[in-house]
């Protein structure tokens, strides 16, 4: 049982269920994600796009750092 569906915890079931398969050959197992929201991976989803998350680098201006995002570039501007 995993508690939490963020990325850490779907990484985390996913890892825990390769390795019972290891363990236990070809017994049933089940791996079970515990989360308290209407669905997992919801942050995931919102952050970036399908993009990684962004890093500043403070030798980069932020007005050029946002030329790199076709979508949102108001937003994350406004962030910075």
């Amino acid at each position: 049982i995993v508690i939490g569906g963020g990325a850490a915890g779907i990484f985390g079931a996913i890892s825990a269920s390769e390795k019972a398969k290891q363990l236990v050959g070809n017994k049933k197992f089940k791996t079970i994600v515990l989360e308290q929201g209407v669905e997992p991976l919801t942050k995931v989803r919102i952050s970036g796009g399908g993009r990684c998350n962004v890093m500043h680098d403070e030798n980069i201006l932020p007005r050029d750092l946002v030329k790199n995002y076709p979508r949102g570039r108001r937003e994350l501007l406004g962030m910075m």
